[in-house]
Parts: structure tokens; sequence; C-alpha cells
């Protein structure tokens, strides 16, 4: 059996591809069993139960939250009780994660696992107010144009790394950015904004970030998990960046400064994105931190017929480090707020036209 990963496009979870290992059928599937069954799928499944868990301020760890003698979820299962409130519990034990990619599925109920409530104001009207003549939109997923006040600089707004048509496979919106970045080649600068990036496909992320490479550059390793022992993990596997090249082999891509703004909802993709993007000498990273969800996911199905997803991959940036429910932050000097307008697009401005 094949399993193809996928990354969250929060909070649509398209199937932006099919990925899904069925499970046979349990005969036994009572409250009881469904609970425990789910429970022990993650534990099994789930590559970042502990970095995950270290920030839940109720449960010590994922064992706990089913077997906790006073408040565990297996307490709160009777052999009576119906499938909506069986649905509830099991949604919100999956809830102590607190992660964007998990989520639970039944017929015409859906339960995400992500309840952050951390949240900062972005506002596409208000940056198109910055624009001339308000940017322009009309290629899929970009705003792209000029800044009134600083017509040398560039800006350009992807808000995902997918098409969201599910019949659209080939990700040809992509292409745009090259006709894009044509427009915007005599600018001495680019403001590149993730913030609000829901995520989407790896592959279109990398062609874009293609685009604004001018080394080729390791920058995400990651692992899936085979089985229930934290180190149950398969080999290692390395993404590279690399310089988008024309037919005739010459360079074809944005080597001038480029400002990249992220906020707390750039998620999974938009995060690999900036991952890549922070290995290019050329490009300063400024904003908030990420979401912090970097692992792709998988969908399951259960023994009573639901299905949820799930992430399976412990993903690190080339110096080992965890970016798992913290996200990647800026240097502290360049982390900006919005407090009354967009404080964070007028620091990023300010960045491009000082570049050198």
């Amino acid at each position: 059996m094949k399993i193809k990963f996928k990354f969250l496009i929060l909070p649509l979870f398209a199937l932006l591809s099919s990925c899904q290992l069925f499970l046979g059928q349990d005969p036994n599937n009572s409250p009881e069993e469904v609970l425990k069954s789910l429970w022990s799928d993650f534990n099994n499944i789930h590559a970042n139960l502990d970095f995950r868990m270290c920030s839940n301020t109720k449960y010590n760890s994922w064992y706990d939250v089913y077997y906790n003698a006073q408040s565990g979820y297996a307490l709160k299962i009777n052999p009576n009780m119906s499938e909506e409130s069986l649905f509830t519990v099991c949604a919100n034990m999956l809830k102590e994660l607190n992660d964007p990619h998990v989520g639970l599925f039944a017929p015409g109920k859906y339960a995400g696992s992500y309840y952050d409530s951390y949240h900062e104001d972005f506002n596409l009207s208000k940056v198109k107010s910055y624009l001339m003549e308000n940017g322009n939109n009309e290629y899929k997923n970009f705003l792209y144009g000029r800044f009134l006040t600083e017509p040398d600089i560039g800006y350009i707004y992807i808000a995902l790394f997918t098409d969201e048509n599910p019949k659209q496979n080939n990700q040809e919106w992509g292409r745009a950015i090259d006709i894009i970045l044509n427009s915007l080649a005599n600018t001495k600068a680019i403001v590149l904004d993730v913030r609000g990036n829901r995520g989407g496909e790896v592959y279109a992320m990398e062609y874009i970030a293609a685009r604004f490479t001018s080394e080729q550059k390791d920058y995400i390793k990651t692992r899936i998990k085979t089985g229930p022992g934290t180190n149950d993990l398969s080999a290692l596997k390395i993404y590279t960046i690399r310089p988008y090249k024309t037919i005739s082999g010459n360079l074809s891509a944005y080597t001038k400064p480029v400002v990249l703004l992220t906020n707390r909802n750039s998620v999974s993709a938009a995060e690999w994105f900036t991952l890549a993007l922070r290995t290019q000498s050329h490009v300063t990273h400024t904003g908030t931190p990420t979401c912090g969800a970097f692992s792709s996911r998988i969908d399951r199905p259960m023994i009573n017929g639901w299905f949820y997803s799930i992430s399976p991959e412990k993903v690190t940036d080339m110096d080992g480090i965890y970016y798992e429910g913290i996200g990647i932050s800026p240097d502290e000097k360049h982390i900006r707020t919005n407090k009354t307008g967009d404080e964070q697009l007028d620091y990023a401005i300010e960045l491009a036209v000082n570049a050198e």
C-alpha cells in the first residue's frame, strides 16, 4: 500500500491528494474500543506527541490524556452513550494536542484540534491601499504591485501554495510567479508576504521559492514515524532548495533584497517556504513567528467508519532544531506586531528601502 502525504490548508483541510492507509474493520465498535483505538493510533503514529503535549496545562503526556485516574478520557466513556456524545469525547481528546494537522471527521461533522487563540490583525484590503492602483490580483493566490510611497519596491502576497480546485492537480497557477517577477524586475527590493498563508503542496512551494533562490541549500530534514517508540522513525530525508534555471541554463530568479513577512497564521507549507528562504543571504525575515505545524498529514479510517487526520512526520531545520508547536521566529530585532495599522508592512517596507 502507498501512503501519500499532504500539507495543511488551514482551516479547510482540503484533500489535496489521496493519502489514506485503510485499516481492517474491528468487530468490536463499542464506544470504549473506538476511543481506545483512536488513542492508540495517535500513540503509534503521531510523530510530535512530546512537542504537542509539553504546552498542555492539564496532562503531562499522551498516556496521561487517556489513563489519568482523575480526568483521563477513558473515564468519559459509557457503553450506552450516543454517537454524538462519543464524537464529542473523541474530538476533545484530539484537541489536547492543539495540532492544526489533526482533525476528526464523521458524516456531517468535523472537529479540528487547533484551538490557539493567538490572533493577528491582517487585512488584505488594508494592504491594497498601500499599492499603486490597489495592486494586481489577476492571478490565482497572488496579489502584487508597487508601493505608492516607494515605487522602486515591489510587493507580492501569496495566499496559498495550492490550487483549491480539486480538478487542477497540476498546480499551473504557480507559473504566474514568472510573469509577476518579470513585471517587478527593475525594482530594488521586494516585500514577499505570506501572512495568513494556510499552506499547500510542497512542490508548488518549492517551485515559487526557487524564483527567490541564489544558492542551492539544504533546508529541512524529515523522518516518518514507523512505530510506537520515540525513535521508531524512517530513514532521514533532506529537502533542498535550488535556483531556478531556464532551459538555456541561465539563472531566472530575483536575487536582489527580499523581505519575507510572516505571522502566526503562516502555516505548514508556508513555514517550509520560510525555512527555505531563510537559507538565502539576500532574504530578511520579519513579522512575527509562524504557526508551528510542520508535519505533512495523512487521513486514516477508524474502526467505526469515521476517520481522522494525523501528523506522522518529524521535521527539523538543518541544525536539527524543532519548531513544532512554536513556529519560526524572525530575528528578535525584526519582530513586529500590528496594533493600530499594518506596522508589520510599514517595517518591511523600511527594511526593503534600506536594503543593500
